[in-house]
C-alpha cells in the first residue's frame, strides 16, 4: 500500500456557527462535498467526518483532489477508514486504499477520475462504512469538464447528500437540478471566511514538496514489461511517474522510470517499493517527475 509518511501535520479547525448548526441526525451512507477551489471543502470535509465519528458511525474519508490531495500523494484519489466506530483521529487510522489517475487535474483525464471515485467508494462499503465522506476537486468549470465531472461523479456514486459551499452562484449549473431530484438531498453553505485563496506556485510548491519528500529514500528496482500487465505504455519514458498495483488495481507505491530497455523489455524503476514481487499491474501517467531536479516534467 502507498506510504503516507509525507503528510504534513493536520492544522486545527475553525468551526463558522452555520457548520455546526448543520442537522445531520441519522445521516447514513455517501456525503459529497462540492465547491470551487479554495472554498473550504477538505476543512469541511474533515470537520464532516470527525462529527461523524463522534456521533459513533464507523465512517470513511475519501479523497478525490489528485492535485491537491489531503491524505496522500499528487496523481492519488485516497480513501481511509476510521480504526474503529467512534475513532475521530485525522488522518484516519484504519484501512487505507489509493487509486491512481496519473495527472494533476481531472481535466482530459474524467474517466479515470470517475471510475477510482466509485472504485474507492465501493472498497469503503466492502470495509463497512457506515458514512462515507468524500471531499472533491475545485474543477466547476463547465468549460473545462467541470459541471460534467460532477454530475456524472454524482449519478455514479449516488450520495445520500451533497453539500455545496460556495461565494456566489457558481455551482448553480450543478444544484438547479439537484434541488428538484427526490434521490438525493442537497444542503447549500455559505463558504468559511476562515477559507484561504493559495496562488498557483504555492500549489505548484505543495506538489514539489510531497513528491520530493516521498521519492527521497526511493531505490533502482527491474521491471520486466513482460511479466505484468502494463497499462498506457504509450506514455513510458524516462521520468513517467508511474504506479505500481495490487491484484485490485489499487496502488502499492509510485515509482519513476529511471532507464527503459526496449530490446530488453525491462525498465529500471526508482521506487520506495521495497520489491516488486507483490506488483500484478502498472499504469503510466500522463505526468512525469524529474528525480534530479525534483520537478514535474
Amino acid at each position: 500500500m502507498i506510504s503516507y509518511a509525507i503528510l504534513t501535520a493536520v492544522p486545527e479547525l475553525v468551526i463558522p456557527p452555520r457548520w455546526e448548526s448543520l442537522e445531520l441526525d441519522g445521516l447514513r451512507g455517501t456525503v459529497m462535498i462540492i465547491g470551487a477551489s479554495d472554498t473550504g471543502k477538505s476543512t469541511f470535509a474533515r470537520y464532516l467526518f470527525q462529527r461523524m465519528c463522534r456521533a459513533g458511525r464507523w465512517s470513511a474519508y475519501l479523497d478525490l483532489d489528485i492535485g491537491q490531495s489531503t491524505l496522500g500523494l499528487p496523481t492519488t484519489m485516497n480513501l481511509a477508514m476510521a480504526a474503529a466506530p467512534g475513532d475521530d483521529r485525522f488522518p484516519p487510522q484504519g484501512a487505507r486504499a489509493s487509486y491512481f489517475v496519473g495527472a494533476i487535474t481531472p481535466r482530459g483525464h474524467l474517466l479515470p477520475t470517475i471510475i477510482g471515485a466509485y472504485r474507492l467508494q465501493q472498497k469503503a462499503v466492502a470495509w463497512g462504512a457506515e458514512v462515507i465522506i468524500v471531499d472533491t476537486t475545485g474543477l466547476i468549470d463547465k468549460a473545462q469538464g467541470g459541471k460534467a465531472l460532477k454530475q456524472w461523479k454524482i449519478e455514479l456514486l449516488a450520495p445520500a447528500v451533497v453539500i455545496g459551499l460556495q461565494r456566489g452562484r457558481e455551482l448553480e449549473p450543478i444544484l438547479w437540478p439537484l434541488r428538484r431530484d427526490g434521490r438525493v438531498r442537497s444542503i447549500e453553505l455559505p463558504v468559511s471566511p476562515h477559507a484561504i485563496e493559495r496562488p498557483r506556485e504555492a500549489r505548484i510548491a505543495r506538489r514539489r514538496e510531497r513528491l520530493a519528500a516521498y521519492f527521497g529514500h526511493a531505490q533502482p528496482r527491474l521491471l520486466s514489461l513482460r511479466q505484468c500487465a502494463i497499462y498506457d505504455l504509450e506514455w513510458l519514458t524516462v521520468g513517467s511517474l508511474l504506479a505500481l498495483q495490487d491484484g485490485e488495481g489499487f496502488v502499492l507505491a509510485l515509482g519513476v522510470v529511471e532507464q527503459v530497455d526496449h530490446q530488453a523489455g525491462a525498465v529500471i524503476v526508482r521506487t520506495p517499493l521495497p520489491t516488486l514481487s507483490t506488483v500484478a499491474s502498472v499504469r503510466l501517467g500522463a505526468v512525469g517527475w524529474d528525480l534530479v531536479n525534483q520537478r514535474e516534467l
